[in-house]
């Protein structure tokens, strides 16, 4: 891991954090010892023990700072939706909702400097554990609540499980780009697609996912 000698030096505590989303989202969370996470940050494993206390703590910090934000930032997205809806007298547009649901998280992932954030949440999908699986529950469900509400404003002869069923959809649409290498789909497309293009990415995802909630 390579620090540039003209930035500050990370903490101990930001070193561990990088080097353990580097290593669980290229290898994933179980096959990933916590003697690698300490070489590859280049502290002992008494630093991991003193800031964390386990790996599987470790993994719930990581997983916390980085959901708790993004979804304060939703939940404030939909609160001026709704503001701005009551104060114009024009009903919410869906298109408006499914973009501040995604917006932040697309932002977030495009960041280079969360670069490793990406791989793993996109992995961590697929090996929940009890633990972890309340804890994102915890974290998700009044966001998901909130956003199942707005959609069914603007879509009422919607049932509640189509709507949580599409969002479902949309996730893993997001978790689906958020594990895909720019590389490969720049070369799959000839050159046509840039996934670095934040703003083009979320554009053409609010798009389909605002047609996928629709009926056919």
């Amino acid at each position: 891991m390579y620090y540039s000698p003209l930035m500050p030096a990370p903490s101990t505590k930001d070193r561990i954090i990088t080097a353990a989303q580097e290593l669980f989202g290229e290898q994933g969370y179980p096959a990933t010892s916590l003697r690698e996470i300490t070489a590859r940050a280049d502290v002992n494993l008494a630093a991991v023990n003193y800031h964390f206390g386990s790996k599987e703590n470790l993994l719930h910090e990581i997983v916390r700072h980085c959901l708790k934000p993004l979804n304060e930032e939703r939940m404030r997205g939909l609160d001026q939706l709704e503001i701005a809806s009551r104060e114009s007298g024009t009903p919410l547009a869906l298109r408006d909702v499914i973009h501040a649901f995604l917006e932040p998280a697309v932002r977030l992932f495009s960041s280079t400097i969360k670069e490793a954030l990406p791989c793993m949440m996109a992995r961590l999908h697929h090996e929940l554990t009890p633990g972890l699986e309340d804890l994102m529950n915890q974290i998700i469900s009044p966001v998901v609540a909130r956003f199942v509400a707005s959609v069914q404003l603007t879509l009422p002869e919607h049932k509640p499980k189509e709507i949580i069923l599409r969002g479902h959809f949309m996730m893993g649409s997001l978790l689906h780009l958020m594990d895909t290498s720019p590389d490969f789909m720049y070369k799959l497309s000839g050159g046509l697609v840039d996934l670095n293009d934040s703003e083009y990415l979320l554009d053409q995802l609010v798009d389909f996912c605002t047609a996928g909630f629709r009926n056919a």
